[in-house]
């Protein structure tokens, strides 16, 4: 069972058993908490792929690696370096703050009548680099440890609790009930700016909303995860192909397989060459790298 090499009896124990043992440890305090914050951070950005890419009506779109996870990764990274001093509550709201900030700048930038899908998609990558390479510069003024590097900029969950999960638990459920409301209002905005307008929709105030939706779903899987690229993009492709393209099904279906290729990757990742364990952004990226290299010689 994982790298502790515990027997399957030994785990039932420990999981029915509520006592000192180093078995219910492993398995209340450090397996199952793991488990559960991944798979709720893996939803958080499933959703928030779906979201985005109605929103932008680009197929390309992750929240991620367009940056929106990156300003939460800058707050993180003033964490770490002992920049700012804070309680976990604080920080949650910190990072899905400083996402939302992000968000909003991209929905300004999408906003204007000159930029194409093609555009945004090139300016998305550039706004998620700088804020990439600020939080590297601020993790190396804090000479912080490379290991939290990593986590941070590649994705890790080694840091999981039931207090992250709590928090994610609000922030999924809270973007599943705004998803749900603003899902009326996609149809008219997936038609163009002019047609949603005459059909009584305000295309930028929708995106407004959505995309600070989407900087609240990000930012919470950033301040539990760090940066875990692809996912928010193959989450509603994956769901477009099982479930058709359904809001409904889109909503639900991207969060639930957000989450189970969040855990499996991250399971991946942790196992694959146990006691050393990779970052689940590397996994991730091996399977999202092909698919956008993909649906970009699909676009015309």
């Amino acid at each position: 069972m994982g790298t502790a090499d515990n027997t399957f009896k030994e785990t039932i124990s420990g999981l029915l058993n509520f006592d000192d043992s180093i078995v219910h440890t492993i398995v209340w305090h450090i397996r199952l908490p793991r488990v559960a914050v991944s798979l709720l951070a893996g939803g958080c950005l499933g959703l928030a792929g779906a979201l985005v890419q109605l929103s932008t009506r680009c197929e390309l779109s992750d929240p991620n690696l367009f940056g929106i996870g990156g300003g939460a990764a800058i707050f993180l990274a003033s964490v770490y370096a002992g920049l700012i001093s804070c309680p976990q509550l604080v920080l949650w709201i910190g990072c899905l703050g400083s996402s939302v900030i992000i968000g909003l700048i991209l929905c300004s930038i999408i906003s204007s009548p000159d930029v194409s899908p093609i555009k945004f998609v090139i300016m998305g990558i550039a706004v998620g680099a700088l804020t990439v390479s600020i939080g590297i510069s601020i993790v190396s003024y804090g000479r912080v440890f490379p290991i939290q590097l990593i986590g941070l900029v590649a994705g890790s969950f080694t840091a999981s609790n039931w207090d992250m999960f709590w928090y994610l638990l609000i922030t999924l459920g809270v973007g599943i009930t705004g998803a749900n409301l603003l899902s009326k209002s996609f149809y008219p905005v997936m038609l163009g700016d002019v047609l949603s307008k005459s059909l009584g929709v305000d295309p930028i105030r929708q995106r407004y909303l959505t995309m600070s939706l989407v900087g609240v779903l990000t930012g919470a899987s950033v301040y539990a995860g760090g940066i875990i690229a692809f996912v928010g993009l193959i989450a509603p492709h994956i769901s477009r192909k099982l479930f058709g393209n359904s809001l409904p099904h889109l909503i639900l279906g991207s969060t639930i397989l957000g989450a189970l290729v969040t855990l499996c990757s991250d399971q991946i990742s942790r196992l694959l060459f146990a006691p050393t364990e990779f970052p689940v952004g590397m996994t991730t990226t091996i399977v999202g790298a092909p698919l956008i290299i993909y649906l970009a010689l699909k676009m015309k």
